[in-house]
Order: structure tokens, then C-alpha cells, then sequence
């Protein structure tokens, strides 16, 4: 029911502002099918850090079986897909690079930093991930996002990957 009215709303939405409407908890592609249909902007897999859907599957699964549908329909710059939940390092963010999100939500790990350690916290956060994810595209071969592919990244099959 909730999908139903929050998809129903999106003309309202179109018709009251020029800004990019994105649509943030998406979990299904089923979902982001129905997204593209209405013309929102964009999507953000997410499971709200775990703390609202703690059983719901990983964003970066999610994304990984979005983007496949949406490059083989032909949709995949019909709309911008992010993801936010369970990153923790660099190389989760390389990771879901390579599989085609747009850009990634990080929240947690810096949170953590600006609670025990304040801005400077914060700030060395962000060189830690930085300086990960620049040494890790080195690593693979990359010297740019634009060179990052899902061909970088071997996927497990959903029944091995959670063992």
C-alpha cells in the first residue's frame, strides 16, 4: 500500500518543484522499474543502516541485481542510482562504484568519528576512505571512476555469499 500511494504522489511532487525528486529506501527492482516509469530523478538503495530493516538484503546486493536490468533495458542514464548502508571502508565504496552506483551514502563511520574525536575525526575519516579507495583503484588498474566496471568485481552466488 505504501508504494502504491508514495508512487501515486510523485505527479504532485513533479508539479510543484523543478528540483530532482530521488526516492531513498528502495529495495527491490522491481521498485526502481516503477521509479523510471514515473520519471523520478534518481533512487537510493538503501535499508536505512540496518536499523529500521535489519532482515532486508545488503543495498550493495540490491544494486548489484539493479544495475544488469537496468543496463539491459537500456534505462541505466534514465535515472541515477545511489546506495547508502554497510559502508564501512574504501574499497565498499570501489565496490559499489564498479557495479554502477552513481555515488555512496556513508554515515555510520563517520558519525563514530565525529563522536569520539570531533572534526578533526571527521576529517581524518574522510582522508582514511579517500586514500583507500585512490589506493585500491591503483591496485585494479584505475585511474579514474570512469574507468571502474562491474567486470572488476567477482559477485558470489547469493547462496555462497552468505556463508
Amino acid at each position: 500500500e505504501f508504494r502504491r500511494v508514495l508512487f501515486r504522489s510523485i505527479p504532485w511532487f513533479q508539479s510543484i518543484t523543478k528540483m530532482p525528486i530521488i526516492i531513498k529506501g528502495v529495495q527491490r527492482v522491481e521498485d526502481v522499474l516503477t521509479a523510471v516509469r514515473y520519471g523520478v530523478n534518481g533512487v537510493i538503495l538503501s535499508n536505512h543502516g540496518g536499523r529500521q530493516l535489519e532482515y532486508a538484503e545488503a543495498p550493495i546486493e540490491v544494486l548489484a541485481e539493479v544495475m544488469p536490468i537496468l543496463r539491459e533495458r537500456g534505462l541505466d542514464q534514465k535515472i541515477e542510482v545511489y546506495m547508502d548502508g554497510g559502508v564501512r571502508r574504501g574499497t565498499d565504496v570501489l565496490k559499489a562504484l564498479c557495479l554502477g552506483a552513481r555515488g555512496v551514502g556513508i554515515g555510520r563511520p563517520f558519525l563514530y568519528a565525529m563522536a569520539g574525536y570531533g572534526q578533526k575525526g571527521v576529517e581524518k575519516a574522510m582522508r582514511i576512505f579517500k586514500d583507500e579507495l585512490e589506493r585500491n583503484m591503483r591496485l585494479i588498474g584505475c585511474n579514474s571512476i570512469d574507468e571502474l566496471h562491474p567486470g572488476l568485481v567477482k559477485l558470489l552466488p547469493r547462496d555462497q555469499a552468505k556463508m
